[in-house]
């Protein structure tokens, strides 16, 4: 007879902690903490899986109302497939910069959109190789949600300090 190997996993939880796993298996109709910890590990699987294939996660009523759903989390553990962008360490922003500049991505995205400018025409505008620009502009559109987040967050900071700004969406 073969004894299955098995390993004891005990951790602390705060009263929080105890309530979303609580709430978490009452959602999930499991058995036991355990059922529960064992199926989100395995959705997580399936979602960084499928993010790593280049696939995105959409919500919505129907097809036509669908919005994407950014997980940073998810998001950020995904190996870098970027050329001329980079990550830079910053306590809340997740976006890619371009590498060797202090220049956010969506910077040069934002700029091509808000004044109607060709790839071609914004390198020439920011200085940068064409394909630094198109691949800025290509991740922009694939990490819309996350930039439009980014942004809110950055109008509810500067309102926090007390400074006007518009309403104009990111």
């Amino acid at each position: 007879m073969s004894a299955i190997a098995t390993k004891r996993a005990n951790f602390d939880l705060t009263p929080e902690q105890d309530e979303i796993l609580a709430n978490l298996r009452a959602a999930l109709s499991a058995s036991s903490v355990k059922d529960t910890v064992l199926r989100a590990a395995q959705v997580t699987t399936l979602l960084v899986n499928e993010a790593r294939r280049g696939n995105h996660l959409f919500v919505g009523r129907s097809a036509e109302q669908a919005t994407r759903l950014a997980i940073p989390e998810l998001e950020a553990a995904l190996p870098p497939t970027w050329q001329w962008l980079v990550q830079r360490p910053h306590p809340w922003r997740r976006q890619l910069w371009i590498k060797g500049r202090k220049l956010q991505a969506s910077a040069v995205w934002l700029d091509g959109q808000a004044n109607g400018l060709s790839a071609a025409e914004a390198a020439e505008n920011w200085n940068l190789p064409l394909p630094a620009v198109e691949e800025a502009l290509a991740y922009s559109e694939a990490h819309r949600a996350l930039i439009e987040a980014e942004a809110d967050e950055e109008r509810q900071r500067l309102l926090a300090e007390g400074i006007a700004v518009g309403n104009a969406p990111a």
